[in-house]
């Protein structure tokens, strides 16, 4: 699943588009021409005009949806932001301008009127700008939505803490007293702040599923690690990480990121952890 698809999530840009559409092209219409007669050939043109805004809407779609692939928002705002409006505007404009020159060579009688890129060109410019800025909204809008609900979700999980069997009793061990949780010789551990060990019967599958999810990040097969015992990471070849712990709470090898984890991972570390 693309990263387009999941952040309109079930938002149906389709229908929005249905309406949007032709209702840009009645504005266009009211700009360009001071007074309108509806005739033949003014619907004619308006057809055309709108089946030609549903084209540039479905390339500006696919251009969002490609760089979604190649330049997540979250892995360089500035330079995706700009890479997609400069994109989308020589992609869409392109079209505009051979689909017009095309259609005036084919049933035209002369040549088009130096206002069409002046003015005309001018006025789609705005209306890429507009649906840039849609679509723009609609990521960040479900971004918030979505960590709002994680955060809610994640205070909620840190009033319990993480259970683990103590003899024969159950004990609650405080989230921020978890450095990691590992596997080692097939079974898989707790490790506490002062370096202890609890041995626990679930997989670290089933244990990420029980924890908050601003606070615990799985790193790799063997590894689920707490905040803050990050000190930080630096990128290495390919587009992994390496991750930095910390040496002086728990004696362990820094541990590398896989490329595809990696973005993840950035924009886990990248976001504020909430405080009790």
């Amino acid at each position: 699943m693309t990263m387009f698809k999941k952040y309109l999530g079930k938002f149906n840009d389709w229908a929005l588009c249905l309406v949007l559409i032709p209702l840009i092209n009645t504005i266009n219409y009211h700009l360009t021409y001071s007074k309108i007669t509806w005739d033949w050939y003014t619907y004619t043109t308006y057809f055309i005009d709108t089946a030609t805004g549903f084209i540039c809407w479905w390339l500006i779609r696919k251009t969002i949806d490609y760089l979604d692939k190649k330049i997540p928002y979250e892995e360089a705002l500035g330079k995706r932001l700009m890479i997609q409006l400069i994109s989308t505007t020589l992609i869409v404009q392109g079209f505009i301008i051979l689909s017009t020159e095309s259609i005036n060579f084919l049933f035209g009688e002369g040549p088009i009127p130096i206002e069409f890129y002046t003015y005309n060109l001018f006025i789609f410019f705005i209306w890429i700008l507009v649906l840039n800025g849609i679509y723009i909204g609609i990521y960040f809008y479900v971004e918030w939505k979505n960590t709002k609900l994680l955060r809610e979700k994640d205070k909620e999980l840190r009033q319990k803490g993480f259970e683990v069997l103590f003899g024969k009793t159950i004990k609650n061990i405080d989230f921020e007293n978890i450095s990691l949780f590992y596997v080692a010789d097939g079974i898989t551990y707790l490790k506490t702040n002062q370096n202890r060990d609890y041995s626990l019967d679930i997989s670290l599958n089933q244990i990420k599923l029980k924890l908050p999810e601003e606070l615990f990040f799985r790193i790799n097969r063997k590894f689920i690690i707490n905040r803050h015992f990050i000190l930080g990471y630096k990128k290495e070849i390919n587009g992994k990480l390496l991750v930095n712990l910390d040496k002086g709470q728990i004696e362990m090898q820094d541990q590398i990121i896989s490329r595809i984890t990696a973005p993840e991972f950035k924009r886990w570390f990248s976001t504020p952890a909430l405080h009790n």
